[in-house]
């Protein structure tokens, strides 16, 4: 009988982590410090003290705001870290503490999943090593973005107070002051310069060549430009007076700072500070940048080339000049200086002329050249349709919505889910299957039908057309999608339909 030795089995270590973990505050308080330092310590001692994971680093945002993952530079070094490699799993406290803005929290976890990489929530107890926990995050997300908004809600609520009572101390200082103190006093070196501005511009001088003027004097040693001149000029602030809330934070996120046309209210508080400005000269000046219009060289009326001519060496648009009843069109950057653009600027005539020759051109000759054009992709498009490679992708895809559509249902019957998340991403998850759908049942890209459309009317255009002995600007509109000025004596008309003819420029 053979002699039998059993080998006892060795028990196997357990696999050593990676383990990084991030912190964040969102203020720079003494309280938030503390608990800033708190999160640091507490963490760098747990991995520290670990015999199952290896501590790679501990990565921490202070002071800085979490509704946005790019204004943190921590943040952006741990994604980055993750990406080379270097991590296994993240430890962090709280949804609110990793993000408060829902979409980047989510891409972040999905990123990081994809990578292999897991994230543990310590407050709520969510590991997205477990693969049902992304709906749990997401609601866990929306609810730290709406403790965001609501901070955000209450501190414009104070700024708003302090602009009615007249307490408001706006933190921008406008060329020709300095902020000491709380209050804004008279830079002398810079007010002279503001004054001199508004002399100029009621000497008749206008915006542009104010800038060329500081520019070539130079004035307080920064370069000057035409909108830096008519911010000055149109300021309130040179007569002593404060208009507050020209922009206004919008209050969802991503929040983002909007120009206030209107949309919120503003206030006008006489007597903020001293002025450099007369109130009579600041108001002749409004008077003249009121009418500026109408006071320009050239005047830009309605055309059917507006916006359609484009110059084919720096790829600029061109624009509308009249001079003594003539009308030409010149590229913005030549417009600017010859040195920019070789092109120089073409008369309208020319445009129309040219025109002209294209459309008899076609009409004479479009079952030779447009008719075989539109068979041959037809017969591409069908090709294409039919071996579509990307059916099985856009079924799966459609799959997977509903599926995520009836959690979602589920989950809502349940009450688990918050009513105005549970809305959103309803109408989301309607969105992309309506999407999917219609990729499906075209099953080919949009631009190609566009295209074929394109051909297809371009055709029944010329199957029914007559010569034309002047320019007919419906005509042009109509198949005409874009000019190209390729030489000062070439240009291209890029139709509907996506093809494009050149014609010489007659001069």
């Amino acid at each position: 009988m053979a002699e039998i030795t059993i080998i006892p089995a060795k028990e196997r270590s357990s696999e050593i982590v990676r383990t990084a973990a991030y912190a964040r505050v969102s203020s720079d308080s003494e309280d938030q410090l503390n608990s800033f330092a708190a999160q640091i310590r507490y963490y760098t001692e747990l991995l520290q003290n670990s015999t199952d994971a290896v501590f790679v680093d501990m990565y921490a945002d202070e002071g800085i705001t979490g509704t946005s993952a790019a204004k943190r530079a921590d943040f952006q070094r741990l994604m980055s870290d993750c990406r080379k490699g270097k991590i296994d799993r993240i430890l962090t406290k709280s949804v609110s503490r990793f993000a408060r803005n829902t979409p980047e929290c989510l891409a972040a976890v999905r990123e990081l999943k994809a990578l292999g990489i897991s994230v543990y929530f310590e407050k709520e107890d969510i590991d997205t090593a477990e693969i049902s926990t992304e709906m749990m995050l997401a609601i866990y997300s929306q609810f730290a973005q709406e403790e965001s908004m609501s901070i955000s809600k209450n501190c414009r609520m104070g700024v708003h107070k302090r602009m009615a009572d007249g307490t408001y101390k706006n933190p921008s200082t406008p060329f020709g002051y300095d902020y000491v103190d709380g209050k804004l006093q008279i830079n002398p070196e810079e007010a002279e310069i503001v004054k001199q501005i508004f002399t100029w511009y009621l000497g008749g001088i206008g915006m542009t060549e104010i800038a060329k003027k500081l520019n070539l004097l130079k004035a307080n040693n920064k370069k000057w430009w035409y909108s830096t001149i008519q911010t000055i000029i149109s300021n309130e602030r040179y007569i002593g007076d404060s208009l507050w809330q020209k922009r206004f934070t919008t209050d969802a996120l991503p929040f983002k700072l909007m120009r206030n046309h209107g949309e919120k209210e503003q206030y006008y508080v006489k007597g903020t500070h001293e002025p450099i400005i007369e109130k009579e000269v600041f108001d002749t000046a409004q008077k003249i940048l009121s009418e500026r219009d109408k006071l320009r060289v050239y005047v830009i009326g309605n055309s059917p080339f507006k916006g359609k001519i484009h110059c084919g060496n720096c790829g600029n648009t061109f624009r509308r000049k009249t001079h003594n009843d003539c009308v030409r069109w010149v590229c913005r950057n030549h417009d600017a200086s010859a040195s920019n653009c070789i092109i120089r600027q073409i008369r309208e005539t020319e445009f129309q002329a040219a025109f002209v020759r294209l459309w008899n051109k076609l009409q004479a000759h479009y079952k030779m050249i447009l008719v075989p054009m539109l068979q041959q992709y037809e017969t591409l498009y069908e090709k294409e349709k039919s071996g579509n490679i990307q059916l099985s992708s856009l079924r799966k895809e459609i799959a997977d919505i509903k599926q995520q559509i009836h959690l979602l249902a589920m989950l809502n019957t349940q009450g688990t889910l918050d009513s105005a998340y549970f809305k959103e991403r309803s109408q989301e998850l309607d969105r992309k299957l309506l999407t999917a759908q219609r990729q499906l049942n075209a099953n080919l890209d949009d631009q190609d039908s566009e295209r074929l459309d394109g051909l297809r009317k371009l055709t029944e255009i010329f199957n029914r057309a007559e010569p034309i002995t002047e320019f007919d600007e419906i005509k042009f509109a109509q198949i005409v999608e874009k000019i190209t000025v390729l030489s000062e004596s070439g240009i291209r008309f890029d139709l509907i339909g996506g093809i494009g003819f050149t014609e010489q420029i007659k001069r």
